[in-house]
């Protein structure tokens, strides 16, 4: 941990990537440096003539990286250790091969082209390292056709078909950590982009209010938290989602009803949701949310001065549009045109969210009232 927080006060105005990269350089150049100490001290005490020379060359390049490392050059130094692993693994491969020397088995050999393809992988791009891996390819090449006096025609179709699978599947391993990296980046955008739009909203409630008759504070303030709840009930149902862009709307109907039932305490009006699992986009399952909070609200608040009756509620995706339906058995409305021109908070919050979401929305009285929303899928 403390060599993570000295490499991230080195680079603390990068950016977080670049300092995590910055920290796997450091380490892999101090491992580098060790081993490279290790294994010539240990043949030079053994042989007492041989000097590994790709072990040489990363030891060399990876004590200078760690220099230009802790002088905030992390590009050079990438650079340096990357160079160095190409001569190395070059050198090493021909030299190996050299009457006299410790060779390299075929084994080590295929675990030192695992490494190099994986240090490309992970310090640059996938087009570098498919030049690196064909770059392997030809070592193999060279070693199976050039190097070796008795060719077996198996093997050699065995070992570039696996060495092809590898590199395959490790590009497409580290693919897919960017991909997730890259997901986690869109996510952190959208989600700043939904707060942004969700004060925006606020905003605009608050204004919506202030023109409201002061008279009634405690009715405006009721008011104010229902339409907050609804959205709240948005973002939990979203944070419960698995792809954090579509959620099961009728749990969110479900949620509201549960929340204004408590609120109002209108428990002998009976509602009856009869909403089967609809997925619904974010962007228009907020205002749709706050929609259906408003009308439910007025149901329960207006329609039944007995306090009693039904509310039958349905949300359902008829064809290429969404639907939401709410009836209830109450006094039902004087003016079912009164929401085009509209003269409270509630219906002219309904007008502009309808807009937003370019939707059609109607009301009608009849034993009762029932509104109608309709938008595209």
């Amino acid at each position: 941990m403390s060599l993570l927080r000295f490499t991230d006060r080195i680079y603390k105005e990068k950016d977080y990537l670049t300092r995590n990269k910055a920290f796997h350089l450091f380490i892999f150049n101090v491992a580098s440096v060790l081993l490279g100490l290790f294994v010539n001290s240990y043949i030079w005490l053994t042989k007492g003539y041989f000097l590994r020379p790709g072990f040489s060359i990363m030891m060399i390049a990876s004590l200078l990286s760690l220099i230009l490392l802790v002088r905030k050059k992390f590009e050079i130094a990438l650079k340096i250790v990357l160079v160095a692993s190409v001569v190395s693994v070059s050198v090493g491969w021909f030299f190996g091969f050299s009457k006299g020397a410790v060779a390299l088995d075929e084994a080590n050999r295929n675990i030192v082209l695992s490494i190099f393809i994986m240090i490309f992988l992970y310090f640059t791009n996938v087009k570098q390292t498919i030049l690196i891996a064909l770059y392997c390819l030809f070592l193999i090449f060279v070693e199976e056709f050039y190097q070796e006096q008795d060719n077996n025609v198996i093997h050699i179709a065995d070992r570039i078909a696996l060495f092809i699978m590898y590199s395959i599947v490790a590009i497409i391993a580290v693919r897919t950590l960017h991909g997730s990296v890259k997901e986690k980046n869109e996510l952190i955008q959208e989600i700043h982009h939904r707060v942004r739009n969700n004060l925006q909203v606020l905003s605009g409630l608050v204004e919506m209010h202030s023109g409201s008759d002061k008279g009634n504070l405690q009715s405006i303030l009721s008011d104010f938290q229902d339409r907050i709840l609804a959205i709240s009930e948005v973002h939990n149902y979203l944070y419960k989602s698995e792809n954090y862009f579509d959620i099961d709307f009728a749990e969110v109907i479900d949620g509201i009803i549960k929340n204004l039932s408590d609120k109002l305490g209108k428990r002998t009006v009976k509602i009856e949701n009869s909403t089967e699992q609809t997925y619904l986009r974010i962007e228009s399952a907020l205002p749709c949310a706050m929609i259906f909070s408003e009308l439910l609200s007025n149901s329960l608040k207006h329609a039944f001065p007995g306090d009693k009756g039904t509310v039958n509620v349905r949300f359902q995706k008829e064809g290429n549009k969404y639907r939401l339906r709410i009836a209830d058995d109450g006094s039902g409305i004087s003016d079912s045109k009164i929401w085009q021109k509209p003269k409270t908070s509630g219906f002219t919050l309904i007008q502009i969210l309808t807009k937003q979401i370019k939707g059609s929305f109607e009301i009608f009285s009849s034993s009762g009232s029932t509104a109608i929303l309709e938008f595209n899928a």
